[in-house]
């Protein structure tokens, strides 16, 4: 059988903007999605897990550890068979709780091309937070893409993100300054496995592990040392409930640069994830 293939260029959405450039590089980036998976020849995971993080760890580095603690809700509304309200919001904390570090609010709508494939776009607003004060506030539009793959139970998604990031600064007088921006791409892919169902009953009560990793690139004219963003490698069991609401205890081992060179922090966060999907076609149909 025939794979599908589906080409993905970043830069025919920024058309009205021009050119990504970080550094004085200019960025042309190309995504190819087959769900016929072979990581071994894939240019796109041999460039991300294989010979970015060489790049990346082969040089002298000085690395400050720490932890956080996430809260977060994801709600999924189908509305019909093409297009799903999508909106998440949550907290995140470090040092154990001690200190605030950031809130986040996101709403989009997404577009189903068929089974396998969702388009969506959206605006999340953030804000970052020092020794408890609100110090930077975020706006940041987005566009994704969602490719499924379905290998008898196991799941397998990919996903991938832009984003335009709008950050502006708080002053004491709880005043914003002039904005900064940058743009920021992002590439995640994640294995969903069903372990045992959680109940004989109910079958849609199932409890699954989900493994995966996701690696955050910036561009932009201010972004000079910290060109690779983030790595996130995430592990979480999760507790399906029913086919509406899952949780999961997620822990995200993830590894962060800075804005000087050879500078990274490192923070194992906790997760706790509640995932709602509503489908108002039900309703529609009765």
């Amino acid at each position: 059988m025939r794979a599908k293939v589906l080409n993905f260029n970043l830069l025919t959405i920024y058309k009205h903007i021009g050119k990504v450039e970080s550094n004085k590089m200019t960025y042309n980036l190309e995504f190819t999605i087959s769900p016929k998976l072979n990581l071994l020849t894939n240019p796109l995971f041999l460039f991300f897990f294989i010979i970015a993080p060489r790049m990346l760890f082969g040089q002298q580095k000085n690395v400050a550890n720490g932890n956080q603690q996430w809260l977060q809700y994801y709600n999924e509304t189908k509305l019909n068979d093409r297009w799903t309200l999508l909106f998440d919001g949550g907290y995140r904390w470090k040092d154990g709780f001690q200190e605030s570090s950031q809130y986040i609010v996101r709403a989009g709508i997404g577009y189903n091309i068929n089974s396998d494939i969702r388009v969506s776009s959206g605006l999340a607003h953030l804000g970052f937070y020092s020794s408890d004060d609100l110090k930077i506030v975020e706006f940041r539009p987005y566009q994704e893409i969602l490719v499924k793959n379905q290998f008898s139970k196991i799941g397998l998604n990919h996903r991938f993100r832009i984003e335009e990031r709008f950050f502006n600064p708080v002053t004491n007088r709880g005043t914003q300054t002039p904005n900064t921006f940058n743009f920021r791409f992002r590439y995640s892919f994640m294995v969903s496995i069903p372990l045992f169902r959680l109940s004989k009953v109910k079958t849609d009560k199932l409890f699954l592990i989900n493994i995966g990793d996701e690696i955050f690139i910036n561009a932009g004219k201010r972004v000079v040392n910290n060109v690779f963003g983030q790595n996130r490698f995430i592990v979480s069991p999760s507790f399906r409930l029913n086919e509406s609401v899952t949780l999961s205890l997620t822990w995200n081992s993830q590894f962060t640069s800075t804005s000087s060179q050879a500078t990274f922090n490192y923070t194992n966060v906790y997760w706790l994830q509640i995932k709602h999907k509503l489908d108002i076609r039900k309703k529609q149909k009765e």
